[in-house]
């Protein structure tokens, strides 16, 4: 009888410390295994060029559609960051960024840039850079994550950061990234504009690469309660194109 109790106690014992080993995983552990569920610091760090389509389509709050977006982005890490955005369209617009210049041609014409535009690219390289190369990009740029309270999202449990960078201000958008427990996939983000709050949910997931990237995505736009105001876009991920320091 006792050594019944004893084998009990013992099971019991081992099962509450895993579960408290899994309680107790902190923000770093957390990101560290997304980042190898999403296929490793070690491959991405090998990363030379990354390439896809990206189609993005907006609707209005009544549900048409407003505007489609077709791109092919491209980003090239093997000698520091420059790209490539490619908008399909007439005429089509040609976005560039090499060695810290950024350049504009729309159709067969070159556009001069000023200095309010050039900072404009500046945002939209740094913002399509930040979307494909997550949850990498969180370690690169040593952000600072703070861990919230487990939630549970489609009946499953999800980890719950919050990110904030060094030098944002009271007007700097505060992002929220949701991890699988089980996976540890990002499943989706929550970031705060000024004047609005998206909930970008991970629909479909790619793994024709050495990574998983997002191939379906759906941004809603939130009431200040938290609930679902509208679909505000939708975005398509195709043609995932990896090449690898390794193969060159």
């Amino acid at each position: 009888m006792i050594k019944t109790f004893l084998k009990i106690l013992c099971i019991v014992s081992v099962s509450f410390l895993f579960s408290c080993q899994e309680i107790q995983l902190s923000a770093k552990q957390i990101l560290s295994r997304s980042i190898e569920a999403h296929g490793g610091l070690s491959n991405w760090e090998q990363v030379d060029s990354i390439s896809f389509h990206k189609k993005t389509t907006l609707y209005t709050r009544e549900g048409l559609k407003e505007k489609e977006i077709n791109q092919h982005q491209a980003f090239y890490l093997g000698d520091g960051f420059n790209g490539r955005i490619f908008s399909y369209g007439d005429p089509q617009i040609v976005y560039s960024l090499k060695d810290g210049e950024y350049a504009m041609t729309k159709g067969d014409s070159s556009i001069i840039l000023n200095d309010v535009k050039k900072q404009s690219l500046k945002t939209m390289f740094n913002s399509a850079y930040y979307v494909i190369s997550q949850p990498f990009h969180l370690k690169e740029s040593n952000a600072n994550l703070i861990l919230k309270k487990d939630t549970v999202i489609n009946d499953r449990k999800t980890y719950v950061l919050d990110i904030s960078y060094l030098g944002d201000t009271s007007t700097s958008d505060n992002w929220t990234y949701f991890f699988d427990a089980e996976t540890f996939l990002i499943t989706s983000c929550r970031v705060k504009h000024k004047t609005t709050v998206s909930y970008i949910k991970n629909l479909v997931y790619d793994t024709n690469t050495p990574f998983v990237f997002n191939a379906e995505r759906e941004s809603v736009f939130l009431n200040n309660d938290g609930t679902k105001d509208y679909v505000r876009a939708s975005y398509l991920y195709s043609d995932y194109r990896v090449v690898l320091k390794s193969n060159l």
